[in-house]
């Protein structure tokens, strides 16, 4: 089974609510992008327009490698001067004017059109058996592999909870993640090698390899040796609260997988406010926090408090709408294989990779 063998066969279209009117200081445009993360196509949006990026506002990242559209709002920047901008991959499409920007709460979910490819004929009898199941009981609202980036947003949430920001600044520079290029993978060994002296291996860094958040906090040390806090600080927050989340979601998951009967609809994803009680789920939780040397306080991020989350309850299992599945046809990218496509639409919070993940599980829990 393989997903996203080409962009196009990973279509994503957020479904939300706006406001429009006739006045107002924020200007809302579908981005629709190829290849680019969300991050750097509005960043590079930002850059053409002669803005900075923090006027620009949206509900999610979505998917690198995919097709993707989604709504964004920019801060006091001219619809005029959004349709003259040109990227390759990316399109801007101006829906119109309000007063509130873009967030979580614009959001209502996501429809998705996926092909699933190099499938035999024993993969269209569990995909098919499958569909049937979570069509009618929904499948496990796991985070999908998004949430943890290449590996290592997790690792760099754990440093900051901790309030180890120079752990949580090598995390950063140094990880090596699965597929890399060999020039990154180089970069990142001799950072480990240098560790300390900021202007060598800014000086290594490759360019146009997807590091510049990196490069942004290596250019703050150079400048202010020591200050691992400052060098963090200088990632928008909401690039910096994502590693928190991302620990977050690794010990939901984690606890949810561990059961075999949930009886709730609902489950605490841990923060400093989160009641844990006396089930199972509960018990694990603690059981992970214990073993990492943290404690449901520890969310409170104390040495970068802007970055405290509370906890929040996440529904345990979740059912796709509009949910369709093709017949199965030739693939012509595995010769020999067939390809199928599925339809459907899920909330907000939930992930297409881990309701495909499930399809393709012999059970289903």
């Amino acid at each position: 089974m393989k997903i996203k063998q080409q962009p196009e066969d990973f279509i994503v279209q957020e479904l939300i609510d706006l406001n429009i009117a006739k006045t107002g200081n924020e200007t809302y445009f579908w981005l629709t992008k190829r290849n680019w993360t969300t991050e750097r196509a509005i960043n590079e949006v930002a850059r053409r327009c002669g803005v900075s990026y923090r006027r620009f506002k949206f509900a999610g990242t979505k998917d690198k490698f995919a097709v993707t559209k989604q709504a964004v709002s920019a801060f006091k920047v001219p619809a005029e001067k959004l349709k003259q901008v040109e990227i390759k991959d990316i399109s801007i499409e101006v829906i119109g004017l309000g007063e509130n920007p873009i967030s979580l709460g614009t959001l209502r979910g996501n429809h998705f059109e996926i092909v699933i490819r190099d499938l035999v004929k024993d993969d269209i009898k569990i995909l098919k058996k499958n569909f049937s199941k979570i069509k009618k009981s929904g499948f496990r609202n796991l985070f999908g592999e998004q949430r943890f980036g290449k590996g290592n947003t997790h690792l760099i949430g754990k440093e900051i909870l901790r309030g180890y920001l120079e752990n949580a600044v090598k995390q950063m520079i140094c990880f090596s993640g699965d597929k890399e290029s060999t020039e990154k993978l180089e970069f990142e060994n001799f950072a480990k090698e240098n560790w300390g002296d900021w202007e060598k291996i800014l000086g290594k860094m490759p360019y146009g390899k997807g590091l510049d958040l990196e490069r942004q906090v290596l250019f703050w040390l150079t400048k202010n040796k020591g200050d691992f806090a400052g060098a963090l600080r200088t990632l928008p927050k909401h690039i910096r609260k994502l590693y928190v989340h991302a620990y977050q979601s690794l010990m939901w998951n984690q606890a949810v997988l561990k059961q075999t009967n949930f009886m709730k609809k609902y489950a605490p994803v841990p923060g400093f406010d989160t009641k844990l009680g006396k089930d199972s789920f509960s018990n694990t939780i603690r059981r992970f926090l214990e073993n990492e040397n943290l404690f449901l306080e520890s969310f409170r991020c104390s040495r970068m408090p802007e970055l405290a989350v509370e906890g929040e309850s996440r529904k345990v299992m979740v059912k796709p709408t509009n949910f369709n599945i093709g017949d199965a046809e030739d693939d012509e990218l595995n010769p020999g294989k067939n390809k199928v496509k599925l339809s459907f639409d899920l909330a907000k919070g939930s992930y297409a990779t881990v309701l495909v993940d499930a399809l393709f599980k012999v059970k289903i829990a």
